[in-house]
């Protein structure tokens, strides 16, 4: 009678035991990431002796969808750290009008922006062309402050010229903006786009501006160089040249 009812006892508490947990192991040189799951979705190429092993650089999602836009071509393979920015596909940016800094500023083109959800509620698809994001601002304020005055010479200047958009979200956090933030955006120089890594980045107002490379993107005061839009529409352009310099253009006002 005892053996009957200790069975019965050692049975009922074996049920409500929780099973026992298997070890987590992982294949050879597999990285975890914080969710517990393999991460997989390592960005860097890797060139292996073996063909087969070595992995191709990702394109971004501005690529991936400019490649669908563009009737399925190839995307361009996205540059190492050590190699130089890739010049915006913007026809603005082949060559400039050829007059100074100051006179392409007023008739540059700039980024073509889509519509974005924002779309939906007045009857436009997403990708639909919202419009261009130009430069007329940054060039009246040049003017106003008299820091145009300064450009007016042979030069050469290199000019990281902001969008209108991105002047008034400075103007509606910060303030308005003086001849000392204008003053950001122009370095004594002319600097390719492609030299911006390794160039000395002096302001005309003697401020340092700082580069950093990140996430596959050059920037310099957290301002995308080469910017992508999205949709089949024109890029932020870079490498406009002009008969005293060169501009750049940039979606976010250095002093932010």
């Amino acid at each position: 009678m005892k053996f009957v009812v200790l069975s019965s006892i050692i049975a009922t508490t074996a049920a409500f035991t929780p099973a026992a947990q298997f070890g987590r192991t992982t294949a050879l040189n597999q990285h975890i990431g914080s969710g517990g799951m393999a991460d997989t979705r390592n960005p860097d190429a890797y060139q292996d002796e073996d063909p087969r092993k070595s992995i191709s650089a990702a394109p971004s999602f501005e690529e991936y969808l400019k490649s669908r836009g563009g009737g399925g071509a190839a995307p361009a393979a996205a540059a190492p750290a050590a190699a130089p920015v890739a010049a915006a596909a913007a026809p603005a940016a082949a060559g400039g009008s050829g007059g100074d800094v100051l006179s392409t500023l007023s008739s540059l083109q700039g980024p073509g922006q889509v519509w974005g959800a924002d779309g939906i509620a007045v009857g436009k698809e997403e990708s639909d062309l919202k419009g261009y994001e130009n430069f007329g601002k940054f060039a009246s304020l040049l003017q106003s402050t008299g820091v145009a005055a300064e450009l007016s010479g042979a030069g050469p200047f290199t000019i990281f010229a902001p969008t209108d958009p991105a002047l008034e979200s400075y103007e509606m956090l910060r303030g308005p903006v003086d001849a000392r933030v204008l003053k950001m955006h122009i370095v004594p120089g002319n600097i390719a786009s492609k030299d911006v890594p390794t160039a000395d980045l002096t302001s005309l107002g003697g401020e340092k501006l700082t580069y950093r490379y990140a996430v596959r993107k050059h920037f310099v005061n957290d301002a995308i160089i080469g910017e992508k839009t999205f949709g089949p529409y024109d890029d932020y352009p870079v490498d406009v040249a002009c008969s005293n310099g060169v501009i750049h253009s940039v979606g976010l006002c250095f002093a932010m």
